[in-house]
């Protein structure tokens, strides 16, 4: 899940300091947010999104139309070749993309090999075994959030939900060169915005797994827990948090 009010698409333009006129390639655009925020902070960059999803990149190509640097959005499977030349674009960005792909370092050597000589490569993952949750009682929300954590929704080929611990490893033995590792942590105290999006992200994906008798936690817990979280909510006792890992390499 990736929103376009998610402060971490800006440092994710930060964090791959394009400079003006050159190119940045988003791997799993989704419907646009990392590219928009390049578009609205640098509107002289090329952009060009892949993702598998025709809906998503129709979205984007929506959200980009008019952008002045040019915008090229494409449906494309990431397991495989990406569709660009050797030492092609200044930056690389992908965000919440890795755990659904059963080889994740095939797409950093791709990465590695479509940038430029000294280009960027920035992947960023939410850790969901991070998740904070408060105003549920313990064994409830261990349980749930470790199911959240390992469920393979239907339209995933692959899950690993604690991906994010694991890029700065798999950017060290990729080709590319590690630069930083960096924590970004979003919270909230209010179940509203992101806060109130994961929450029913994590009811809708655990109820449909048990539904399905492929969950590890039952309908009824799901909605136990999904009471007790309005309940905190309602009383000011709600709390939110969740950690994403920034990693920053080097061609």
């Amino acid at each position: 899940m990736s929103e376009a009010d998610e402060p971490i698409h800006d440092h994710l333009v930060d964090a791959a300091a394009v400079r003006p006129g050159g190119c940045v390639a988003d791997l799993g655009c989704g419907s646009g947010p990392t590219l928009a925020a390049f578009a609205r902070r640098l509107p002289g960059v090329r952009l060009i999104g892949f993702d598998r999803s025709a809906a998503g990149v129709e979205a984007s190509r929506a959200l980009l139309a008019g952008h002045r640097g040019g915008a090229e959005v494409e449906v494309a499977d990431l397991a495989d070749r990406l569709p660009l030349p050797d030492n092609s674009v200044d930056a690389v960005v992908s965000y919440n993309v890795l755990e659904c792909l059963p080889d994740p370092a095939a797409l950093l050597a791709e990465a590695a090999r479509v940038l430029k000589p000294g280009g960027r490569a920035v992947v960023a993952h939410v850790d969901f075994d991070s998740l904070v949750i408060s105003g549920v009682r313990r064994e409830l929300d261990r349980r749930i959030c470790h199911a959240f954590t390992d469920d393979r929704q239907p339209w995933m080929e692959h899950a690993d939900g604690r991906i994010g611990r694991k890029l700065p490893g798999l950017v060290k033995a990729s080709p590319l060169l590690l630069e930083r590792v960096h924590p970004w942590v979003t919270s909230s105290t209010e179940l509203s915005g992101h806060a109130a999006r994961r929450i029913e992200h994590i009811r809708h994906a655990l109820t449909g797994a048990a539904s399905k008798g492929r969950g590890r936690v039952s309908v009824e817990e799901v909605e136990t827990w999904h009471d007790a979280v309005r309940l905190a909510a309602d009383q000011g006792r709600f709390f939110l948090a969740e950690t994403a890992i920034v990693v920053t390499g080097r061609a």
